[in-house]
């Protein structure tokens, strides 16, 4: 120690670093690569947490975005339902999810999340959020109920849709028309006249809307909008069902059909509005 602090052993020191040198080189030199390895893994742990934090990250605002996409989504659903509230104020509406399918696809059904515990009944019509026909309520429970859509083969509604005459044809059924006395009624010579007939709109097994027992004399234009006429009391008059998309004439029957493309988004329901404050003549007591 005292030759050390006296500096005396500074010969040998730097001798012996001479020496021991070039050894420590070449071990530092091969012991880098171990280094590196061993850096790199602890800079992929630093890199692995921060990455988690990244994805948690991503995700919450992921949450946020569809968070607010519903909200945006329910606010047109609300408006929606709000404007057909308005276009109809004497009536009473329910708003319901839906909620499942029929899986067999052998039936057009949904499921909505309310029932029998919020008012419901079997035969109850059910509109979309934009007031158009949907279809009725086939099976209620307490909790759901399902919902048999126009386009399934058991639906049936008696509609109207606008159409030209013949002159002298029924404004509403292409029959012959009554004469008023003292009342000319009918269009001037070989002119035809505006009205409206009434048939059956029915479902088919392949989804498909038709428009059957339509008067083969009249003649309805693609486009046409196509209403609920009322009859039979099960539907009230005046829902919109559809527009026709083709007019078939069958030499072999004695009606023409039309066929009809719904006014409802059926394949992708998500919302709808059950129609309260009218009961379908099926539920009203003998």
């Amino acid at each position: 120690i005292v030759l050390s602090e006296a500096h005396a052993l500074d010969p040998v020191q730097n001798l012996t670093l001479s020496v021991s040198a070039p050894a420590q080189s070449v071990l530092r030199d091969a012991a880098s690569p171990i280094d590196d390895i061993y850096a790199g893994i602890a800079d992929r742990g630093d890199l692995v947490r921060e990455n988690e934090d990244l994805r948690a990250q991503v995700e919450a605002l992921k949450t946020q975005v569809a968070a607010q996409q519903d909200a945006e989504q329910r606010i047109l659903e609300l408006e929606a339902a709000l404007e057909v509230k308005q276009s109809r104020p004497d009536d009473q509406f329910l708003a319901v999810n839906v909620i499942a399918e029929e899986p067999s696809k052998l039936k057009w059904m949904v499921a909505i999340d309310r029932g029998i515990g919020d008012g419901l009944d079997e035969g109850m019509v059910v509109l979309s959020r934009s007031g158009s026909l949907v279809g009725t309520i086939a099976r209620a429970y307490d909790d759901y109920a399902w919902v048999r859509l126009l386009t399934d083969s058991d639906s049936a509604v008696n509609a109207e849709v606008p159409a030209t005459a013949p002159p002298g044809a029924s404004p509403t059924t292409g029959a012959a028309a009554t004469p008023v006395p003292g009342e000319s009624t009918a269009p001037p010579a070989g002119q035809t006249q505006l009205t409206t007939v009434r048939g059956v709109a029915e479902g088919t097994l392949g989804s498909t809307l038709l428009l059957d027992l339509l008067p083969p004399e009249v003649t309805i234009d693609t486009g046409s909008l196509v209403l609920t006429s009322g009859l039979g009391g099960n539907y009230p008059a005046g829902l919109l069902i559809g527009s026709v998309t083709e007019v078939e004439q069958r030499p072999q029957s004695p009606f023409k059909r039309a066929t009809l493309d719904p006014a409802a988004d059926l394949a992708n329901l998500e919302t709808a509005l059950v129609l309260l404050s009218f009961t379908p003549a099926r539920l009203t007591p003998p």
